[in-house]
């Protein structure tokens, strides 16, 4: 027995290995690479870490233990720690900015599969979170790009985890070690402001008799350690902050829409809307029927029934090429089977606190974003919820599997169940690393890294660079990729208008925004032949692919950029001289 146990044991364990190596490969292989280019927020994330390791404070010249200033709001500051370190083992910008995120994802998958173990005790059970977590489509998506998403779920998952070891073995320091780590949470992605006091008040009733049997110190010194990780972050944030908080701009209170539906209902219940002349006076029952407290409940149900819609779970993700690829569920279209059969198992398991405790973290984890205005499919905000949902999946299929090893006339219903789903994976593996590069590119800022380097190659020659914001804001595009030192910006600020002059080398560089179409010739004649000017097609709607459209007189044409699909991303463009002096452009519109 004890041979036969232990071989058992050897079988499991390189069964984690293969599980870890799949993970580590899915979220590295190709970093660089897929998806295609760094977005502005990576970027962001990416120069806060070069600035933190080179003058220990943010880009904005500001060090707090409690955010990192951007350009224009304040960071949560976990992740742009977390990925300091890593972002020193690689030479590549891409995997420095990315590996961090890559990083937490793998160590998100090893938490909800002790998580598992912690809710069932089976083995069986914690392996095929690993599998179901190794290849889901919300999981990959958001550890192989540099958002907060991936960092709130590693931290939430440690805290629910802590939390459950100190149930089980009652061990102080594991007890304050999860006070520690629930506060820690708002330091991860803004929505945890809200659901981290949740979370606690979530545990704390699910597990009222077991704190309770603790001494009152110790129970308030939990309390008081999440209250002191907690309120300096949300006063920095929000009283402190010099920039408006990010929630004041997404929030469904905030939406400018709803006051104006609930006037048109009004008008239409009084007759006002058909005939002005009555005199916009609402009949009594519009107030009841029509008013903004019904209209912001209308929109969070709209928003909370779509987040367990199908549409949204297997069939077509986040609308946000960024955060799902197109015609892509944020999970596996056949996981509605391990879905289904989880939350039987769960429901049958309903009187365990555990299970309890799971339940109310998956219905209660979409709150936060639902109550922004685009919160419904916003597969980011809703990252929280992934990690009860992914575990009640994995759960439904570890009992699938028990019930079918259990009747040995069954047991080729495991194989088939298996390669039923590896087929599924391969086929998302197909339209993740092969179509979503070139179909998110736009999405993700591609472009920028290539002309900057084109500038870069040039720039001596010119005086000034101008960069269009017709797609993303430019410049911190080309302080990253130019490899500017954080601590030039630090003195110059993150003013970068055309009037902003300072006598230091960042006045070589500022945005532009053009008003009107670069072929036109009142606008050909307002190009300077010493500056370098960054445009998109949109700016000067002419194809210069393979000579499809000559370039207007008057503009010369440095290089095109073109998105993987070939289809253009920029032009360099600057005035056109001949033996300096600057070509006239025709008089006639050259615009298509």
């Amino acid at each position: 027995m004890a041979k036969i146990y232990s071989v058992k044991q050897k079988i499991n364990w390189v069964l984690v290995l293969l599980i870890l190596f799949s993970a580590f490969t899915v979220r590295f292989f190709r970093l660089d690479k897929v998806p295609a280019s760094l977005f502005y927020d990576e970027i962001d994330l990416g120069y806060q870490v070069r600035s933190l390791l080179s003058t220990g404070k943010d880009y904005r010249n500001t060090a707090s233990p409690f955010f990192f200033r951007s350009m224009n709001t304040d960071k949560t500051p976990f992740p742009i720690y977390f990925s300091a370190i890593p972002s020193l083992l690689f030479k590549s910008p891409a995997y420095q900015v990315r590996a961090g995120a890559a990083l937490a994802g793998v160590i998100s998958l090893v938490l909800a599969m002790i998580l598992a173990y912690q809710l069932t005790g089976k083995k069986l059970a914690s392996l095929v979170t690993g599998l179901v977590f190794s290849f889901s489509p919300w999981q990959i998506q958001f550890s192989r790009i540099a958002f907060e998403a991936i960092f709130m779920q590693m931290v939430f998952l440690a805290s629910i985890s802590t939390f459950l070891f100190w149930r089980a073995f009652k061990k102080p320091w594991l007890f304050f070690l999860s006070a520690i780590l629930l506060g820690l949470n708002v330091y991860t992605y803004r929505i945890m402001s809200l659901f981290a006091p949740l979370t606690v008040l979530l545990l704390f009733a699910t597990s009222f008799k077991e704190i309770i049997k603790e001494c009152w110190l110790k129970v308030s010194i939990w309390f008081f350690l999440i209250g002191v990780m907690i309120f300096p972050f949300l006063y920095s944030t929000t009283i402190a902050s010099v920039d408006q908080p990010r929630i004041n701009q997404i929030s469904i209170f905030s939406d400018p829409m709803i006051p104006i539906t609930v006037q048109r209902h009004r008008e239409v219940d009084s007759n006002d809307y058909a005939n002005p002349q009555i005199g916009k006076h609402p009949v009594l029952f519009s107030y009841f029927f029509h008013n903004k407290v019904v209209s912001y409940m209308a929109a969070f149900g709209t928003n909370y029934y779509k987040n367990f819609s199908t549409e949204f779970l297997f069939l077509k993700g986040d609308p946000n090429g960024r955060h799902s690829p197109d015609k892509t569920g944020v999970l596996l279209s056949i996981d509605i089977i391990g879905l289904v059969a989880g939350l039987v198992f769960v429901i049958k398991n309903l009187k365990d606190k555990k299970f309890q405790l799971l339940l109310a973290l998956l219905f209660l984890a979409p709150i936060p974003s639902d109550l922004t205005v685009d919160g419904a499919t916003h597969a980011s905000r809703l990252m929280i919820m992934s990690g009860p949902l992914l575990i009640i999946v994995s759960l439904g299929y570890a009992s699938i599997i028990s019930l079918l090893a259990k009747e040995k006339k069954y047991w080729l219903g495991i194989p088939l169940l298996f390669l039923t789903w590896l087929l599924v994976v391969v086929f998302y593996f197909d339209q993740y690393f092969i179509h979503y590069p070139i179909e998110s590119s736009r999405q993700f800022g591609y472009g920028y890294k290539e002309a900057i380097n084109i500038i870069l190659e040039v720039k001596n020659q010119y005086k000034k660079v101008r960069l269009t914001g017709s797609n993303d804001p430019p410049m911190l595009y080309y302080l990253y990729w130019s490899n500017t030192s954080p601590k030039a910006v630090q003195n110059y600020g993150v003013e970068f208008g055309e009037t902003t002059i300072k006598g230091e080398p960042l006045d070589f560089v500022k945005p532009i925004y053009f008003s009107e179409k670069q072929c036109e010739p009142k606008e050909i004649e307002k190009l300077d032949a010493q500056t370098i000017y960054l445009a998109t097609y949109g700016n000067l709607p002419l194809d210069f692919r393979n000579s499809k459209d000559k370039v207007p007189t008057g503009v010369k044409l440095i290089d095109v950029i073109k998105y993987p699909d070939n289809e253009v991303a920029y032009y360099l463009i600057t005035r056109d001289t001949k033996n300096g002096v600057s070509v006239m452009p025709s008089k006639a519109s050259e615009c298509k």
